[in-house]
């Protein structure tokens, strides 16, 4: 059995170096820009440059992410930064953005191009086709089962690499606009809220039915064990998440997972419940393995914390003037963290521990201590472990650049009449050699011995280096200036680090072509998208000349002449349902490439590039993102006009109550302890609240994946005019939650709209979304 790569999360060079300390075959990382996490402490350029020759050196990869969407104004920076990345000899660029992928895959055909999760590749046509494209390797959706995986392997031989441990997406990834839409800080652009973490009550037909809770916050993923299953599945790379975390956390997962993929070779042995006990300490939501071995979809949610959850180490028995009393199951000591959890919580750094009349500095398990708190803490109350300090400062040094050394052998040969010789040979078998410039001549005094060689050739001071072997073959009759010894060592080693950092591949930059993507003009038109007959009964009604309709929708079409209907393919589709190819419809995934379709909303496009890589890959009609600007629009049908040399078929939603994500997980069937399938949701309209009042609704997509929607619907009424003078061919009506009096209102004021007639919209139940910033 192959044992793939180890790939860890850095987020700060000392991130970067823990993990390679650690053991990481590999790490990624961000810039300053356009990288998904936006608020890590990312790298500069000279920063990645050094870190390259650093990981290089030590015979580690260094991938970096461009795994955002990218507006037009920014490609500029952006190929200026991604042609510096491949002058200096980066592993891989990480993507998001197809019109990114597409020009990446021509320009830099030397470099490897991994395809991000925010892909959404959770199925084998999917990942096919990005082979076909080109790229190198797939970051698969977190909901992939172990078994899709194995179809994937057996479909296609990209490089397939899947997140293993660390925080969870609740959303299909890529597929999340709840922060955008809401907060104004996007997730394709690296900016989380992650409004997910926040509390939440579920309501029915408007009534709770839950307390306030973290309804939509995920455990975190936990597959230590079972790595060996992944590895036969064909799993080329396990991804460790953490580019927000500090280093130590970086150091404990890198070496727990490094020691259960050398467990699987064979090379050591693993106490698995040791090492799941230190991950817990480092950091933890609590633990699910995900989707990844067909756990039911309930488990993959902790309502009762979204942050660190630590260890228990206790409980409070009595509290009296400031002091509580605490029974201990585990050790405690000075300066650990810690959080008393009841019916509230309240954290603090351990000053000082009470054991009797004495301050100690540890306490062990079965003692029972004081410790002082601010806070009135409630008997009962259960004493969390926050931060080990201890494990903390064991952890400490994997980020020291020093901690981690590269064994290799060397062979000394000193003989008079010939140059002292020195040759190293590192693991890999690189040989360099150095010697001087003079034979060595006979000792008219003292002859130096093996002994002095040795001495001054093991000398290998602030390099990566140490000895494993050194051989010194010297006759012992000849004079060596001390000098001379040191310069030969000192060439080696120079030669064998170049060796180690010399460039991996050819860094090659190509120019692209520009052609069009042969887009057919359109007049302007309105569709509507519709989820229900009666939705689709009414807009027929109305003279709506083109309706899109849901795949799960079941109909009779001819009860509807006269009219175009296009299907909305699922964006989660189960492995094993067909796909007609050669019927246009809306799609928001790859397999739909290079048949005939219309790019539908979350192919997530936000620039003029993507907008005709689709086109030239079968997209009759491209819809624009959500979170694209006024501004933005225009200037992306301009600027193809002007690149491209035709118009683009641009469509725009512009109204509809916005998906803010898609979501394997459902609150309605974990408040109730249902199966998947249960049809609740299907019997009663449940909204999730938010602390401010907002009510979100919650719909299934038909193959029990929960949408949660925006709380008001997104209305862009008034700009119509705009539509038609900025490339814009098709506004579209997309209808979820209303009824037959809505649906008809809605396309009633845009059929006025459109002819310039008065309208009326109820402002205080819409919003303008990212349209108007």
């Amino acid at each position: 059995m192959r044992i793939g790569e180890l790939l860890a999360p850095a987020g700060s060079k000392a991130s970067a170096i823990a993990a390679i300390n650690a053991g990481a075959n590999a790490i990624y990382l961000g810039g300053k820009k356009f990288g998904a996490r936006a608020f890590a402490e990312n790298f500069g350029d000279n920063d990645i440059d050094e870190l390259i020759r650093f990981a290089h050196l030590r015979g580690v990869s260094v991938y970096v992410t461009i795994n955002t969407i990218i507006y037009d104004d920014e490609f500029d920076d952006l190929l200026s930064y991604a042609d510096f990345l491949v002058a200096h000899d980066i592993d891989a660029i990480i993507v998001q953005d197809l019109g990114v992928l597409d020009v990446f895959l021509h320009r830099y055909p030397n470099t490897p191009i991994h395809a991000s999760t925010q892909m959404n590749v959770h199925l084998p046509a999917q990942a096919k086709k990005l082979a076909e494209l080109g790229v190198k390797r797939i970051i698969l959706a977190r909901e992939t089962s172990i078994d899709t995986i194995k179809e994937i392997r057996q479909t296609t031989d990209i490089e397939l690499e899947v997140f293993v441990h660390g925080a969870v997406c609740v959303s299909y990834s890529g597929n999340c606009l709840w922060s955008a839409l809401v907060s104004g800080r996007s997730g394709n652009r690296g900016e989380c809220a992650q409004l997910c973490r926040l509390p939440y009550t579920l309501l029915k037909d408007d009534v709770p039915v839950t307390d306030e809770a973290y309804l939509m916050s995920p455990k975190d993923l936990m597959t230590l064990e079972r790595l060996g299953e992944l590895a036969e599945a064909g799993v080329a790379a396990f991804k460790i998440e953490g580019r927000m975390r500090k280093p130590e956390y970086v150091a404990q997962t890198v070496k727990s997972y490094r020691k259960a993929l050398d467990a699987l070779a064979g090379l050591t042995e693993i106490d698995f419940r040791k090492e799941i006990d230190l991950l817990k300490r480092v950091f933890n939501r609590d633990y699910t393995q995900g989707y990844l071995f067909n756990t039911a979809p309930n488990d993959i949610n902790n309502p009762h914390r979204p942050n660190h959850m630590g260890i228990e180490v206790g409980t409070v028995t009595a509290f009296l003037r400031g002091k509580a009393t605490v029974k201990l199951i585990e050790m405690l000591e000075v300066n650990d963290g810690i959080r008393f959890v009841g019916s509230t919580d309240s954290g603090d750094v351990v000053s000082r521990i009470l054991s009797g009349d004495k301050l100690v500095t540890r306490a062990f398990a079965g003692e029972t201590i004081q410790l002082d708190s601010a806070e009135i803490i409630e008997v009962g109350a259960k004493v969390m472990k926050t931060l080990d300090h201890a494990l903390a400062t064991e952890l400490s040094v994997y980020d020291d650049e020093s901690f981690k050394r590269i064994g290799i052998a060397g062979t000394v040969i000193a003989k008079v009449g010939s140059p002292l010789r020195l040759v190293v040979r590192d693991e890999a078998g690189r040989l360099a050699e150095a010697e001087t410039a003079f034979p060595i001549p006979p000792a008219t005094n003292r002859p130096v011995g093996t002994k002095e060689i040795e001495d001054q050739i093991a000398k290998l001071g602030n390099t990566p280096f140490f000895w494993t072997e050194l051989r010194i073959d010297a006759d012992g009759k000849g004079f060596i200036p001390v000098k001379a010894i040191n310069e030969t060592r000192r060439m080696a080693i120079e030669k064998l680090t170049e060796q180690r950092v010399a460039p991996r591949r050819e860094p090659k930059i190509v120019a692209i072509d520009d052609i069009p993507a042969g887009f057919r003009p359109k007049p302007f038109a309105l569709v509507a998208k519709v989820r229900t007959e009666e939705q689709l009964q009414t807009a027929w009604a109305m003279g709506v000349k083109t309706i899109a309709y849901e795949e799960i929708l079941r109909f009779d079409p001819s009860a509807y002449p006269g009219v175009r209907l296009i299907p909305e393919r699922l964006r989660i589709r189960p492995a094993g349902v067909p796909i007609d190819p050669a019927r246009e419809a809306y799609a928001s995934e790859l397999s739909a490439l290079d048949h005939p379709f219309l790019a539908d909303l979350f192919m997530n496009v936000a620039n003029l590039r993507t907008v005709h890589f689709l086109g030239r890959h079968g997209a009759g009609s491209v819809t624009l993102s959500a979170e694209l600007s006024q501004d933005r629009i225009k200037a992306l049908g301009d600027g193809y006009l002007a690149r491209y040399g035709e118009k683009p078929a641009l469509e725009i939603v512009a109204y509809g109550y916005q998906d803010l994500m898609i979501s394997k997980y459902c609150p309605i069937a974990k408040t109730f302890q249902t199966n998947v399938g249960c049809t609740l949701c299907a019997r009663n309209q449940y909204k999730l609240k938010d602390r401010m009042g907002y009510e979100f609704p919650l719909v299934n997509d038909g193959n029990c994946n929960i949408r949660v929607l925006n709380s008001r619907a997104l209305n862009l009424i008034d700009f119509i005019e705009f539509f038609k003078t900025s490339g814009i061919s098709v506004a579209r009506l997309d209808f979820t939650i209303e009824d037959a009096d809505e649906t008809r209102s809605v396309i009633a004021a845009f059929q006025k709209a459109i002819l310039k007639q008065a309208y009326v919209v109820d402002r205080r139940k819409s919003t303008y979304g990212r349209f108007v910033k």
